[in-house]
């Protein structure tokens, strides 16, 4: 199909998506931080995000999701350019990382024990979703001694 019957249907030839999409990666990173803290958070390295900034070659799914979720970006967005750049809820409702939120119930609920903390439960759940959202943010699970300082500074 020629470039001019591209174009009047409105569908943007291989060149320009690639572009595009390299627009998003840019966007993405700087949101994330940089390359490096997106590298990190996405679990690749430096020179595989490159290439995907370069059109080199393309992200699996689930490169793709870690990388919308370093930047707090929508994946669809990053994928596509289509619907909202923010990552906010869809339609009501949140997506959750259930891996994450088990690790932080888990731990949090070892110190619990540990310390023989008998807590109301709004309270425990108020630190699991504090310790939760942080790794959220952080892309990686809180570490031990932090979480001894969340709970501890539950009782202040």
């Amino acid at each position: 199909m020629a470039r001019q019957n591209l174009e009047a249907l409105n569908i943007p030839p291989k060149e320009e998506q690639v572009d595009a999409f390299e627009k998003r990666m840019r966007i993405a990173i700087k949101q994330a931080g940089g390359a490096t803290i997106m590298a990190e958070k996405a679990g690749v390295s430096t020179s595989v995000l490159r290439k995907w900034r370069a059109g080199q070659s393309e992200p699996t799914l689930s490169s793709l999701v870690r990388m919308a979720r370093a930047a707090n970006l929508s994946v669809e967005w990053l994928a596509t350019g289509e619907g909202r750049p923010d990552a906010g809820p869809a339609s009501g409702q949140w997506l959750i990382d259930l891996e994450t939120l088990e690790d932080v119930i888990i731990r949090t609920r070892r110190i619990f024990d540990r310390k023989r903390l008998a807590l109301k439960p709004e309270v425990e759940a108020r630190i699991i979703r504090l310790v939760y959202e942080f790794s959220l943010r952080q892309g990686q699970p809180m570490d031990d001694a932090s979480l001894n300082n969340i709970v501890e500074l539950a009782f202040l």
